[in-house]
């Protein structure tokens, strides 16, 4: 899935490499119903924690960001957004990394099908926006796209107040 590539790169009079993770992008989704927000609940091995964060996955080749976000977010919460409206995009690591996260906020939920992919384990877990403002607050949400979406989100709000 990931490929490693050597970039050489002119930095200030020099020419630099680097050694760059190829990476074909992702999403994550927002979703709020009725005062609460859905995030899933999973074991990230890399974070070696569990962690609660946005539903979202990987882009597939030839994918458009949009249809992954609706995949990957029936597949992960078995439901189906009636709405889905791109919030804007991060580089969430650009120091080693290409890739790209898409973030969408997902309206008008209805209830669809939960397909896991192999291996996947994760609990659904709706969070009532105060809950959620004080687990931000506290320190206690860990994941960066679900941090970025929850500013986003707010921002929007603010502005349209």
């Amino acid at each position: 899935m990931f490929r490693f590539t050597n970039r050489d790169v002119w930095v200030g009079s020099q020419v630099r490499r680097f050694q760059i993770v190829d990476h074909p992008g992702a999403t994550a989704i927002w979703a709020e119903q009725d005062g609460s927000v859905l995030l899933v609940e999973q074991y990230r091995p890399a974070a070696r924690r569990y962690m609660l964060e946005l539903p979202g996955g990987t882009v597939e080749i030839g994918e458009e960001p949009m249809e992954t976000a609706r995949r990957e977010f029936e597949g992960e919460t078995g439901y189906i957004p009636e709405d889905l409206t791109a919030l804007g995009h991060i580089y969430p690591s650009p120091g080693y990394t290409t890739e790209v996260m898409y973030i969408f906020k997902a309206k008008g939920l209805r209830p669809g099908t939960q397909n896991l992919d192999p291996g996947e384990d994760l609990r659904i877990r709706w969070l009532s926006l105060e809950e959620l403002h004080t687990m931000v607050a506290n320190g206690e949400i860990h994941d960066a796209k679900t941090l970025v979406a929850y500013y986003m989100c707010f921002a929007e709000l603010s502005h349209q107040s």
